[in-house]
C-alpha cells in the first residue's frame, strides 16, 4: 500500500482493489447459482456435441420447510472522502458516536489516534496477548476484588460489576452501522495494520482470528482462586493462567458480561458475512 496517498482521497490502487472483491464477490455468486440451475454445463459444452438422449425426470424433493431463505446481502458501504491516518481521529469520532446511545461512548472516544488503537487492539486479541495497554482508558475505576475464603484468595464475584459498563456499551453498539463504518474506514485501518510491519496479510483475517478468539472462551462460573504475585493477582489453577489474552480478559469480567459480549460478536460476525468483509 502507498505511503503517500493524495490527502482525503482513496488511491487508484485501493479502488480497483476494492473493485476487484466486489467483482470477484459476483462471479462467484454466479457461478453458484449456474450450478445450483445445471446450466452451466449447457453453456459450457460444445456446440457440435449432439444433445443427450431423454431421461425419465425425477421428482423433484420439497424444499425443507424449516430452512428460511438468506437474506439478500445489504449493499457496498458507500465510499467516503478519507483523510490522512494521523488526522483521522474527528472522523472516527463522528462516525462512532453515533452508533450507541450511551455517553460512555463519547468519553472513551476522547483520546488520540483511535485506529491505531483499534487495530492493536484486534491484533493482541488475535495472537493471544493481553489488549488493555491500548485500552487503558478504558480501565475501571474500581480496583481488582478478591476475597478471603478459609485462608485463600478468591476473586470477588461482585467485583464483576466493575466492567458491566464497558460490556453494556459493546452490546449497545449497532451492528450494521458498526460494519458499515468498519468499511468506509477499512483503507485507513489497512494502512494502520501495515504500519505495525506484521506479516504480509489483510487485517480482515486478523480481525476474524481476533473475534473468534472471543467466541471460544468459556463462560467460567464459580468461584476462581487467585494468589498475589508481585503487583498483580494471577490464577492458582495453571490452566485458567495460561490462558490467552482474549480469554483471560473476559474471565476477569465475569461470566454474565462474556457472555453478553460474545452474542455481540456474533451479531457483528453475521453482519460481517452478509457485507462481505
Amino acid at each position: 500500500m502507498s505511503k503517500n496517498r493524495e490527502r482525503a482521497h482513496v488511491s487508484p490502487r485501493r479502488r480497483r482493489t476494492e473493485s476487484s472483491r466486489n467483482l470477484n464477490r459476483i462471479l462467484i455468486a454466479a457461478g453458484i447459482l449456474l450450478l445450483l440451475v445445471g446450466g452451466l454445463w449447457f453453456w459450457l459444452r460444445p456446440s457440435e456435441e449432439p444433445a443427450p438422449p431423454p431421461v425419465a425426470e425425477e421428482p423433484l424433493l420439497p424444499e425443507p420447510e424449516d430452512e428460511a431463505p438468506r437474506p439478500p446481502s445489504p449493499p457496498e458501504a458507500p465510499p467516503i472522502d478519507l483523510p490522512e491516518l494521523s488526522a483521522s481521529d474527528e472522523l472516527v469520532r463522528r462516525m462512532v458516536q453515533g452508533l450507541s446511545s450511551r455517553p460512555q461512548l463519547a468519553t472513551w472516544l476522547a483520546t488520540d489516534r483511535l485506529i491505531e488503537r483499534f487495530v492493536r487492539t484486534v491484533v493482541d486479541l488475535a495472537g493471544g496477548s493481553n489488549p488493555a495497554a491500548n485500552v487503558s482508558f478504558m480501565r475501571p475505576d474500581e480496583g481488582f476484588a478478591v476475597e478471603e475464603i478459609e485462608g485463600r484468595l478468591y476473586m470477588d464475584p461482585a467485583g464483576y460489576a466493575r466492567y458491566d459498563l464497558l460490556a453494556a456499551t459493546f452490546a449497545s453498539l449497532d451492528p450494521e452501522g458498526t460494519v458499515q463504518a468498519y468499511s468506509q474506514l477499512y483503507p485507513l485501518i489497512q494502512e494502520a495494520y501495515e504500519e505495525l510491519g506484521l506479516p504480509d496479510e489483510e487485517f480482515s483475517t486478523v480481525l476474524d482470528r481476533a473475534l473468534r478468539n472471543l467466541l471460544e472462551a468459556r463462560p467460567r462460573e464459580g468461584l476462581l482462586e487467585v494468589e498475589p504475585v508481585e503487583a498483580v493477582h494471577e490464577f492458582v489453577d495453571p490452566e485458567l493462567e495460561s490462558l490467552r489474552g482474549a480469554e483471560k480478559a473476559l474471565l476477569r469480567m465475569g461470566p454474565d458480561n462474556t457472555r453478553r459480549i460474545q452474542a455481540q460478536v456474533r451479531e457483528l460476525q453475521s453482519e460481517l458475512a452478509r457485507s462481505g468483509r
